[in-house]
């Protein structure tokens, strides 16, 4: 007897809270659900900049879906419903959790129906063992008897996709996330691991926003109106890649789980019930392409930068430098006046090596410091320290390497990103923001 078909189902979200309970149904997502059960809901708040203004769409999962799983669980008789996330944040950068769950107006569900919410960088964490590692993750979502994964539909600029096997990451310790970051092993096999010893009882994916070039503010949203559910978490996965007009097999860290269950990511060996795929499909491109020599975006070819080289963020950037790695692309394109008298480079991550040209050579973080700082080949480091450093030290390094970054340049192009979708059709705050 052959093993059943895994069931994603499928959805164009149209209203609140029908679209959700419809797509849940088809997939009979609450089978093993009941109403005594202890409900943990990890929704995708990565981290909120607290300098700027930033748009939220296809980077936090809508507040809006999150405020409809929440009714249609006391309409089953669920009362212990428990929401948490771990939105990163550094010293100088970003707001915590429960900031932002303030933000957002989520407090106003614990007023109307007795949620929890819990910011899970707090702990207590549990140590869990992979393979020849331990990470720790935040034991309320392991206490759990019914874990609810919330995962938006955007790309990442490391890992391709972002969806329900990704989301879970957000539920480990810094120190664990740092960890996955590091030389032991790379993002993709970590990302693969997760969902072994996180088990979510149900995945929806919240794709009313994609976002394309992903995973933070430089992103461009898109409007979907996209929904998937399945029990399976490899299947919401899978579902996630297709909407997103991007092959699952070239997903590393999802290629990699099905590779080691032996399990299939060909669609046809899934059971799509309900909005045909094609109807809610949207291709969303997932990077930028760098020069052939590596030292800088295409754009500043069109741009006429030279004479500054920033290699390609790779896999061991962690997420604090990487809010980063953005910034300062966009200082140096906002700033340049001109070849400089000598090369500047600007390293990131724990194992770029400088490369012996540069009159100056800029280390950014703590990882990068520690790995090159004595190398002989640079002539004068630079050093921009903190885990992550702060904003400050980012300008105050630039200016010592030349560059002359304007805060006033750089906000007014912040500005510009979160006045993009102003007035543009189905581009909606309130679903982000719970109203009294």
């Amino acid at each position: 007897m052959t093993n059943p078909r895994p069931v994603v189902a499928l959805k164009r979200y149209e209203r609140s809270p029908d679209s959700l309970r419809e797509l849940i149904g088809r997939c009979e997502g609450f089978e093993r659900l009941k109403p005594d059960h202890r409900v943990f809901i990890k929704p995708n708040l990565v981290a909120l900049d607290d300098r700027y203004p930033m748009s939220l769409y296809g980077v936090f999962s809508t507040t809006r879906l999150v405020r409809d799983m929440v009714l249609v669980l006391k309409e089953f008789g669920v009362n212990d419903i428990t929401i948490g996330e771990g939105s990163a944040r550094g010293k100088d950068f970003g707001v915590p959790t429960m900031g932002i769950f303030r933000i957002l107006g989520y407090p106003l569900l614990e007023e109307r129906y007795g949620v929890k919410l819990v910011d899970l960088l707090e702990g207590p964490f549990e140590e869990l063992s992979f393979e020849d590692f331990t990470i720790e993750v935040s034991r309320p979502i392991l206490e759990t008897d019914f874990l609810i994964n919330m995962p938006v539909l955007k790309t990442h600029n490391q890992a391709r996709l972002s969806l329900g096997l990704k989301n879970l990451k957000g539920s480990l310790s810094l120190k664990s996330r740092k960890f996955c970051h590091g030389r032991s092993g790379s993002l993709d096999h970590h990302l693969s691991l997760f969902v072994e010893k996180i088990r979510p009882a149900l995945t929806v994916l919240d794709g009313i926003y994609g976002l394309e070039k992903g995973p933070f503010y430089l992103g461009k949203a898109v409007l979907m109106n996209a929904l998937a559910a399945s029990r399976d978490p490899l299947a919401a996965d899978v579902a996630g890649s297709a909407l997103a007009g991007i092959d699952p097999g070239s997903v590393p860290h999802i290629k990699e789980y099905a590779g080691r269950h032996g399990l299939s990511l060909n669609l046809n060996d899934f059971e799509f019930r309900g909005t045909p795929i094609r109807e809610l499909q949207h291709p969303l491109k997932w990077d930028s392409t760098w020069r052939e020599d590596d030292t800088g975006p295409r754009a500043w070819d069109r741009l006429g930068i030279f004479g500054i080289s920033m290699p390609k963020y790779d896999e061991t950037v962690c997420t604090g430098c990487s809010g980063l790695y953005g910034t300062i692309l966009t200082l140096v394109m906002a700033s340049y006046t001109g070849v400089p008298s000598s090369e500047i480079e600007i390293l990131t991550g724990k194992t770029m090596k400088p490369s012996g040209r540069a009159g100056k050579t800029m280390l950014v973080g703590n990882c990068m410091i520690k790995e090159n700082r004595k190398d002989p080949s640079i002539k004068e480091a630079v050093l921009v320290k903190g885990c992550p450093p702060s904003l400050r030290s980012v300008f105050d390094a630039l200016a010592r390497c030349g560059i002359q970054a304007r805060e006033d340049i750089y906000a007014g192009f912040r500005q510009t990103l979160f006045d993009r979708y102003k007035g543009k059709e189905g581009f909606d705050e309130s679903f982000f923001y719970l109203k009294r």
